[in-house]
Order: C-alpha cells, then structure tokens, then sequence
C-alpha cells in the first residue's frame, strides 16, 4: 500500500529542507519512504490513504539513546539519595525481578515513548529478550543492551558472553538490533570490558554503559585504578569501538580531549542527572570537539514521563546556564542531532531522516497553531519550548501505523495496566 503523510514536514536531512505543504510518499509493504515533496507533486503517486493534512507537523520519529524501559515497574518510587547508595537501594529492587516483569514494565513504558513521539529508543536491562518481545509486538524500534553487572550482588546476573550474542541474534532485525550492555567500568571487571570491547571492534558492534556518572564513581576508578573513567576507558580499548557512554557528566579537560580524540556517542540525560544531585555535563564543550551528543531520558524511575523533547528543553536551560550564554544550544540543531546521531549511535543508518530511501519512522503532531506561515527553525523552537502542547496524531515505524490518536494499535493497554499492578504488588511483597 502506498500510503501519503501531509504536513509541514521537517525533514533533517543534510539540507534542511521543509516543506510548508508536503506529502511523504511512503511504501508502507517494504516500509521506505519513496519520495518526500510538495503535496500537489505528491499525489502524482496515486497514494491509496493520506494521514495528516496541512495543518499538522510531521518530522522523523524522536530517538531516545539510553533508558531502562521496564524500569517503568518502580515509576514514582522516591528515592531520596545519590550515586552508590541510590544503587543499592535499586538493586535491592532488582534483584526481585522476573523476565514476566520486564516484560510488561517494557509494554508500557513503549506505549509512553509511542505517545512521546519516540519510534526509536536505545535500552540497558536485564532480560532484554523480554524487552525484544514487547517492541516488536508494539511494533518500535529498539536497539538493546542486556545489562551486566559482576562485581555487586543483588541485580539478576548476565555475562558479557550473553551480552554479545544477544546483540549478534538481533543484527539483521528489521525492529531490533543489539548492542553489548555493560553496565560500568566500576560494576564490570576489566577483562570483561576489555573482552566486550574487543567485540565491539570485531564484530561492528557498539558498546553501551554508565559513564563519568557520579562523583561515587569517578572517586572510586581514581582510588582502585589510578585513573580517571576516561583514561581507564582508553586503557581497556573501550573507546577504540566508538561506545555510547551515557551521561558523562564528570570530565577533566583531560578527559574531553581524550573523547575528542576517539569521537564516542554521548547519550545526554539531564533531568535525571541533575534531579539526582549530579552536576552538569560539559556538553558544549564535547560538541565543540567533534563528538555526537543525542539525548536520552534515562529510566522512567529517575525520568518521570520519558520525553526526548523535555530533555531538550532541560538540556537547553542546564547549558546556557553553565555556560552564562542564552540559548547555548541551538534547539533545531540539537534535535536534528539527537535524531540523525542518536540513531546512527544505536546502530541505524537508514533511520532518522525524512528523505527518499529512509525508513518510515515518522511523527505526526497536532499543533497547538498554525506553523504553515514559520520558518523550520521556529517551528522546532516551539516544539521544543512548547512541547506539551504538540501531541503526536499518528506515529508510524517501518512504515507501518503504530498510534493513532491515543492509541497504541499493538497494545492491549488495559490488559497491559492490569498486570502491571499485579507485578507491582508482588515485587513489593519480595523488595520489603
């Protein structure tokens, strides 16, 4: 079925282009999109259904880079502690789960990025077969990290053995793909971080793990190692594989060469980070050296409602303060690069773009006005500014529908919600 998409588009592609009244062409069989153009030229193609009309937006879908997506399980549990202590009380939680718990934790916190705009999100868990399960039912895109953690007891156990070929099995999956999980450099031993590294460069795939996260962290690795994350990360090959290191928040000048250097993705989390007492990221300063920055919400226990856009926005206010310079990060370039990196950082290299031969990931949103008369880059500043009041219509993935209005079309909800606080009540039975 040839299906059309009307709106301002937003495209992301490498020229910016827009179209004020535009119509993406989209093959929904093989779930690429065929052209991207103005809606009179558009028709040309006979499309069989078109969504939208011109008083929508409609841009790529959103991409979330680092989440614990069935973390949705212990959502507004307050915790009010930081770093290694705000672990323990975690893991204590964890070591309660069961793989039919983050399965359903995993349903509903993809309905939440579904209902976001995010058609793509990158996570670190434990029994991420589950989580395999739950998008493709769903019917999102995920690239997943089945979480590692060695050296403390508590959280379910897996070995980077695993862990590799977890993210070997999802290689060629037309939703899922895999990256090896590690859940940091204090949590993991060094061989296994040097094995998880080694391969990562031999066989194409990416890393993903905690890093320069909290001061607990970074004066441990300098007490048992001598170093700094950064330079122990060198010292294991880590960086050789170009990992996603989420939030790398505590940098040496140091440190941001080294990064520098090597170009690793940076999933930036920054609601969750501050929220938790951590400081700000020198994230300015890493763009400005050439490394790809996209954002993340990190779990929906720290995050709250998992909104790529908030982060923006958070993200937006945290640096022009650190740095005392109004609107440190331009809004349509920091999303633009959260999608378009953020996706390539997860493995994608057909995803985040509207453009002829992409994926069909794509969002809808109902406008709170009119945007046709705005420029692109005013149109995505509100967005972001206004996030609240845009709330997608219809979101397809690989070119097929998988929201429309309120609903999530491959999730029985209710059914979804009912057994969550079944889990729930028997994970607080065990955590007590």
């Amino acid at each position: 079925m040839i299906i059309g998409v009307r709106g301002y588009v937003i495209t992301f592609d490498q020229s910016d282009r827009c179209f004020r009244d535009g119509l993406i062409v989209v093959d929904s069989a093989r779930g690429v999109i065929l052209d991207v153009a103005e809606y009179s030229r558009g028709l040309e193609y006979k499309p069989e259904v078109i969504i939208g009309g011109e008083n929508y937006l409609v841009t790529p879908g959103l991409v979330n880079t680092h989440t614990h997506i069935s973390m949705y399980l212990f959502k507004n549990t307050p915790i009010r502690e930081t770093g290694f202590k705000w672990l323990g009380r975690v893991w204590k939680m964890e070591s309660c789960l069961k793989p039919r718990h983050v399965y359903y934790g995993a349903l509903a916190g993809i309905a939440e990025l579904l209902k976001s705009g995010v058609t793509l999100f990158g996570d670190m868990y434990f029994y991420e077969e589950k989580v395999a399960k739950a998008s493709i039912e769903a019917g999102i895109r995920a690239s997943l990290s089945l979480g590692v953690i060695e050296l403390y007891e508590g959280p379910p156990k897996h070995s980077i053995r695993e862990s590799i070929q977890l993210a070997e099995k999802y290689r060629e999956h037309s939703l899922v793909r895999g990256l090896i999980g590690v859940h940091s450099l204090y949590s993991v031993t060094p061989e296994s971080i040097r094995e998880a590294s080694e391969a990562a460069s031999r066989l194409g795939l990416r890393v993903h793990i905690h890093f320069a996260e909290s001061l607990d962290e970074v004066n441990y690795i300098k007490e048992k190692y001598g170093a700094t994350p950064a330079k122990l990360a060198e010292s294991l090959k880590l960086l050789e594989s170009r990992p996603l290191l989420a939030h790398a928040v505590y940098l040496s000048d140091e440190d941001l060469e080294l990064l520098a250097r090597y170009k690793p993705y940076i999933s930036y989390c920054p609601f969750t980070i501050m929220s938790w007492g951590s400081g700000v990221a020198r994230v300015v300063e890493l763009i400005e050296r050439g490394v790809e920055v996209t954002l993340g919400t990190d779990g929906p226990l720290t995050a709250g409602f998992m909104s790529p856009l908030f982060e923006a926005k958070v993200a937006i206010a945290a640096q022009s303060s650190k740095y005392s310079r109004p609107l440190a990060l331009d809004p349509y370039t920091l999303l633009k690069n959260s999608t378009t990196s953020g996706a390539r950082s997860l493995g994608w290299s057909d995803v985040g773009v509207l453009s002829r031969g992409y994926r069909a990931d794509i969002v809808v949103w109902r406008t709170p006005y009119r945007v046709s008369h705005l420029d692109p880059r005013t149109v995505v500043f509100s967005l972001v500014y206004d996030f609240p009041l845009y709330r997608p219509e219809y979101v397809l993935v690989n070119g097929r529908l998988v929201l429309a209005g309120n609903s999530v079309l491959g999730v029985d909800l209710n059914e979804v919600y009912n057994k969550l606080e079944e889990v729930r009540g028997e994970l607080e039975v065990c955590a007590a």
